[in-house]
């Protein structure tokens, strides 16, 4: 059976399932029907996970996967994602990941579907996004589905924790206009520090678990100013 053939086989096995998967085969890797089955499977249980907590969460989501070939990824688990809007979801995968997928329970992958299915639930969306833009917001938000994806899993990646002096990192975001570079300060900085901004969100969103007592589900009915608050920290939007 071709992949194509065994795609759409899947497809209609899994038409009633809350999400509808498409596997973009492309010249990196193309999808078995074995990895095509146990993905869909991986992306049900975390939604149904997902929903338990968050019961407005979206009742079918649109996930596209998309194989690429970028070997920092792999650095960082070799797992991205994207929510691009309530009902549709973008994975990617490293072929490194892929070639391995089958060799273990995928932690980063239900990681990753957990992380973007609270971007989803929350509104933090490439389309229809409830909380405008600013680094500051970013970074919160970024951090809040960090934590979640953690909550759900039991896994915490090294590369994912901060340093030190991460309420400095804090200072420096909040300080930022809102308007400063998402790319550097969520992936590399120009003075070489890598993902400040994920690493500082789930350090304030711990911070503000720990100062408030509030879980992570409670916490992420709540504005970013008043998790900065919590934990903290005052940013005053009208000055940015």
């Amino acid at each position: 059976m071709s992949a194509l053939i065994a795609m759409a086989a899947l497809a209609v096995a899994t038409a009633a399932n809350p999400v509808n998967a498409t596997f973009a085969s492309n010249e990196h890797h193309e999808f078995s029907s074995a990895e095509m089955e146990l993905i869909q499977t991986r992306m049900v249980a975390v939604h149904a996970r997902v929903e338990a907590d968050f019961p407005h969460l979206s009742d079918q989501i649109n996930v596209t996967i998309d194989p690429v070939h970028r070997p920092i990824l792999d650095e960082w688990g070799g797992v991205s994602g994207r929510a691009d809007q309530a009902d549709a979801v973008l994975v990617e995968f490293t072929t490194n990941y892929l070639d391995g997928i089958a060799e273990g329970h995928p932690v980063d992958l239900d990681k990753t579907l957990a992380h973007e299915f609270h971007h989803t639930a929350r509104g933090w969306l490439m389309n229809g996004n409830h909380y405008g833009h600013g680094i500051q917001i970013a970074v919160i938000n970024e951090g809040l589905a960090m934590v979640y994806a953690e909550h759900v899993t039991g896994d915490v990646a090294d590369y994912d924790l901060p340093p030190e002096n991460v309420e400095e990192w804090a200072l420096e975001v909040l300080a930022s206009p809102r308007a400063a570079s998402y790319a550097e300060w969520m992936f590399t900085h120009p003075d070489g520090r890598e993902a400040i901004g994920y690493r500082t969100g789930r350090w304030v969103v711990l911070r503000a678990m720990e100062r408030s007592g509030l879980s992570i589900i409670e916490l992420s009915d709540m504005t970013p100013e008043a998790i900065w608050r919590l934990a903290g920290f005052n940013w005053d939007r009208a000055l940015r």
